[in-house]
């Protein structure tokens, strides 16, 4: 296979590299490891902050940046080395913190110094089983953290509740920040230039690799942009429609734990 055409291959976690247990099957590993024996180079880019990513990075053997909060933050791994921080405006930030705060919405802050709750609420119990991690419960965030700004605020509630958020909060705030639905039951808003392919354009750049030379396997409405960017924009067959929508290609339907292993054993064969 050394004539395969991608020098980069990039991989979202939840939903896509990662089961419904939130862990990496053996068979996706497998395909991992098969596209860095092709001298491809693999990185992951998540809705995830970097400390949580992390993990994953180590148990499959990779090297250099992460992408994380939607493309907020671009890190190297092994340096520290920041390519790209995205923090959004405080006054945006401020608003919706005290907006969710009167709609009653369990609420994350995702920032420079850490990821807190404002409250410990079933919702935000959901967050720390799906992430497997423990997050400090600090009340509001800003007297936590005086004068800062978060990579994102993460709204958490019922799936129907978050779709007409969604809708509501696009309309209000414009493009004044990035809005999108990570999990069903997840909102998320950042910086107005924040997303996968932006931060891809980054790393593209620094890496010297042409846009055509990378692959991204996906699934989420975060994934639809760099779906389209990609060279090759590879969605898993239970995706979100925004994404399928979005997408070169569509990975044969299979179990979600294996469905990496099988896309990328199709793009091999």
């Amino acid at each position: 296979m050394s004539n395969f055409p991608f020098r980069l291959a990039v991989f979202d976690l939840d939903g896509t590299l990662l089961g419904p247990d939130k862990e990496i099957s053996p068979a996706n590993a497998a395909a991992v490891a098969r596209l860095k024996a092709l001298g491809c180079q693999v990185i992951l880019a998540s809705g995830r902050p970097h400390f949580n990513i992390l993990r994953f990075h180590d148990q499959l053997g990779l090297t250099g940046p992460i992408v994380s909060g939607n493309g907020s933050l671009v890190k190297v791994a092994e340096t520290n080395d920041i390519w790209r921080a995205l923090l959004l405006e405080h006054a945006v930030a401020s608003l919706l913190l005290d907006a969710g705060r009167t709609l009653g919405i369990t609420q994350v802050w995702d920032g420079p110094q850490g990821v807190v709750g404002w409250e410990r609420t079933r919702h935000f119990e959901i967050l720390e089983v799906r992430t497997k991690a423990s997050y400090e419960v600090v009340g509001d965030p800003r007297l936590r953290f005086p004068g800062e700004s978060p990579f994102k605020i993460l709204w958490i509630a019922d799936e129907d509740t978050i779709a007409e958020l969604e809708k509501n909060w696009r309309t209000r705030l414009g493009t004044s920040c990035y809005i999108t639905i990570t999990d069903p039951e997840y909102l998320e808003f950042s910086h107005p230039a924040v997303n996968k392919a932006t931060a891809l354009e980054i790393v593209a750049q620094r890496e010297r690799v042409p846009r055509e030379q990378i692959v991204f396997f996906g699934d989420g409405d975060n994934d639809a942009e760099l779906l389209r960017w990609a060279g090759l924009g590879v969605a898993m067959p239970h995706s979100r429609p925004l994404a399928l929508a979005a997408a070169d290609q569509i990975g044969p339907e299979t179990a979600p734990e294996n469905a990496v292993a099988v896309a990328v054993e199709q793009l091999l064969t």
